[in-house]
């Protein structure tokens, strides 16, 4: 099945799907489709479940994530965000992602502190205790060389795409999360 057919791109609302091909220059054709089982022992760790991925990737590297804005639009009530979750303070890149947020079902300081990125959605929804649930569309894995924003790294990145809604089942966000290569020491 070609990736552009895979059910988690389909899934993705057509706002998501065309600022990833446009602005971040991140066509969903290259999202190569794999299972959990299929992705590599700590990847999967870090994506495989259905918690938000600035919990797991704070629990993963000892310290709370900032946000890094590289752009963002707003579509309707849709605000689209491409971003780096970064370590704190000042550290290295742990996700590069993009997100569609649908701001109408955000409370409304949920939805200012967003867009003055004062952190990942994740740990927002945390700090305002908004409920919500993460559920992972699908696995993929892309090449790194089509993540220029990455810098110069080398190797497979793999990541999923996810749908964060409230305990009723209204759509929050979607997000397309891929991690950086992990160095070759940290993959069994």
């Amino acid at each position: 099945m070609p990736a552009t057919e895979a059910p988690f791109i389909a899934g993705l609302p057509w706002t998501l799907r065309d600022y990833l091909a446009g602005p971040c220059g991140l066509p969903p054709g290259v999202l190569e489709p794999r299972g959990a089982q299929e992705l590599p022992a700590v990847p999967r760790r870090l994506l495989a479940h259905d918690q938000d991925m600035t919990s797991t990737l704070a629990r993963h590297h000892g310290g709370e994530l900032a946000v890094d804005v590289l752009r963002h639009e707003v579509r309707g009530d849709t605000y689209l965000r491409e971003v780096f979750l970064r370590v704190r303070p000042g550290g290295s890149v742990v996700e590069y992602g993009v997100i569609a947020i649908a701001q109408e079902n955000l409370p409304a300081p949920v939805r200012a502190a967003v867009i003055g990125a004062r952190g990942p959605l994740g740990g927002l929804l945390h700090q305002f205790a908004v409920p919500f649930h993460c559920a992972p569309m699908g696995f993929f894995e892309v090449s790194s060389a089509l993540l220029p924003r990455l810098g110069a790294v080398e190797g497979p990145c793999h990541g999923r795409c996810a749908r964060l809604s409230t305990p009723a089942g209204e759509s929050l966000a979607w997000a397309v999360e891929i991690l950086p290569p992990l160095p070759s020491s940290t993959q069994p």
